[in-house]
This record gives C-alpha cells, structure tokens and sequence, in this order.
C-alpha cells in the first residue's frame, strides 16, 4: 500500500474501477454490489464497533463528571449556583433551534 495520500487515492480509483477490492486489491464478484470485499466490510463494522464503544464510554464518564461539577455536560461552562438546569443557556438556544428549524 503506498504511504502518500496521492498515491493511495489513485490506487483506491484504479482498483475501484476494475471491480477490485479498493482496500486489499481481491477481485469481486460481478453480481456483489458493495465497494470492498466482505472480509474487509467486517473489518470495518468491527472497527467501528468497537472504537463507537470506547468513545462512548469516554464520553458518559466526561458528561457525569462536567455534571458533578456543576458544569454543562456539552461544552463544559460553569453553571450558577442558582441555575437550575443542566444544560447551558448557549447550548439549549443551539438544541432549539436544531430541533425546531
């Protein structure tokens, strides 16, 4: 596999558009409407899988602390002591408005 990003992406459209495996080169069947071979689809969903779970563990450990001390769990400012919410008021403006435009 070549180490520059030029290179890689000329090998990934070369492999890519003869019907090859874009990431280990195995040649697929006519009728398999998928990019990469199924070896390298597992690998993937496995990848993603198990990186998706770590940084959702970070995550809840990193919102359970910021609201332990009285900070908002989003973008970690310093909440009143006479607040009584969780969230921020810029970051529930942001939910808002995300959720109503």
């Amino acid at each position: 596999m070549p180490a520059e990003a030029p290179e890689r992406r000329i090998n990934y459209h070369e492999r890519k558009e003869s019907g090859h495996c874009p990431r280990c080169g195995v040649k697929k069947k006519k009728k398999y409407n998928y990019i990469y071979c199924e070896d390298c689809r597992t690998f993937f969903r496995n990848y993603s899988r198990e990186n998706s779970e770590d940084v959702n563990k970070k995550r809840k450990i990193n919102y359970d602390q910021r609201k332990k001390n009285k900070q908002c769990p989003r973008c970690g400012k310093k909440l009143g002591k006479k607040y009584t919410k969780t969230i921020c008021q810029v970051c529930l403006e942001k939910q808002y408005e995300y959720n109503y435009n």
